[in-house]
This record gives C-alpha cells, sequence and structure tokens, in this order.
C-alpha cells in the first residue's frame, strides 16, 4: 500500500514522517530526492540557463538560499524550476510503486503531491495541517525568513484547507508534540488493519 503524505511548509510533515520511520515504515521522501536530482550535473545547468550562474558557488554547486529566494520572488521562475526537477522525481516515485509488494506499507513524503499532480500514486493520503497563523510563524523561526517571504513561499502551495477536503486521513499539529505521535500512532495501526 502506498500512502502519500503532505501538508504545508513548517506544517509537522518532517516530524510526522519521522514518527512513522520510527514505528518501521519505509519512507521515500520527495525532498531528499530533490536534493539528489538537483545536484546531477546536466540540472545544475538547466538551472542556472533559467536563474544564472549568480546562484551557483564557487564549485558550481546551487546555493540553495539564493535559487529559494529567487524562485519565490517569480512564479514564472518557480513553474520554470519545478518544470526541470518535477518529472525527474516523479519518475523515481513511479518505479518505486511499481516494485512494491502490495502487502508492504510505503510512505511517498511529497510536500507538493497535488501541486504535482501525484495522488494518483497514493492508495491513501494523509494531510498534516496546521493553523495559518502558526505556520507563518514556524517558516519564519525555521528558514530565518521575513513575514513577508514567509507568506509568498505559502502562497505558491495550494491552500491546505482544500489538502484537508481532498484528504483520507488529516492529521492536526495545533497542538503538542506527543499529541501529535499519538494522532501517528492511531494511523499506524488503522493502516496496518487497512492492509490486512
Amino acid at each position: 500500500m502506498i500512502v502519500g503524505l503532505t501538508g504545508g511548509i513548517a506544517s509537522g510533515k518532517s516530524t510526522v514522517s519521522k514518527f512513522f520511520k520510527e514505528l518501521g515504515l519505509e519512507i521515500l521522501d520527495a525532498d531528499e530526492l530533490v536534493k539528489e536530482v538537483s545536484q546531477r550535473k546536466d540540472t545544475i545547468d538547466k538551472i542556472a540557463e533559467v536563474f544564472g550562474r549568480g546562484i551557483l558557488d564557487g564549485e558550481g554547486k546551487i546555493i540553495r538560499e539564493k535559487l529559494r529566494e529567487k524562485a519565490f520572488e517569480n512564479r514564472e521562475l518557480l513553474k520554470k524550476l519545478n518544470g526541470i526537477i518535477h518529472p525527474q522525481v516523479i519518475e523515481i516515485f513511479v518505479e518505486k510503486k511499481k516494485e512494491t509488494p502490495k502487502e508492504s506499507i510505503i510512505i511517498f513524503d511529497i510536500p507538493l503531491l497535488y501541486e504535482a499532480e501525484m495522488e494518483n500514486l497514493c492508495d491513501k493520503i494523509i494531510v498534516v495541517y496546521v493553523k495559518r497563523e502558526l505556520q507563518t510563524k514556524r517558516v519564519m523561526e525555521r528558514d530565518n525568513n521575513s513575514r513577508e517571504l514567509a507568506e509568498k513561499i505559502i502562497e505558491a502551495q495550494m491552500d491546505l484547507e482544500e489538502k484537508v477536503k481532498r484528504a483520507d486521513i488529516v492529521i492536526n499539529n495545533n497542538s503538542t508534540l506527543e499529541d501529535l505521535k499519538n494522532q501517528v500512532n492511531v494511523v499506524y495501526c488503522n493502516l496496518q488493519k487497512i492492509k490486512m
């Protein structure tokens, strides 16, 4: 069974993913794959063509902060960046789905699951939900962003309320870490029952 795990930026999705991993589930993490794909020489060349060589360091590697800032300042550039990276990442997920036995549970941790139209790869979808103000605060604190940049990043993603409407399962992350862990444990037990 393929379980899609998504949410907005700073919704706590990575923490939920970590809890599932501690429970013994295999996680395929889109963010890790994006990093991997964006370090390939041909990908770096394509990105530098769009964004200019100013986003590269002395060794020809991408400076992620510079790329991020430019991408979120300009929707067109963000679209082009996604057009370079998403197809390569989607291919990896498609291959993984093909080789996954029905009796296994694998978590596809994909922040932009709906935006990248990857929901059809999943048998069930979990959305991690957080209130907007708390989300903005977390983006500012975590990445040391201004409120303006934090809001632009959140705006670039599908509205979290919309993701919740499409979800099979919603994990609410507006409380404590302990509460979050308890919710993950309940979801894990329910997934095990569905699998049988």
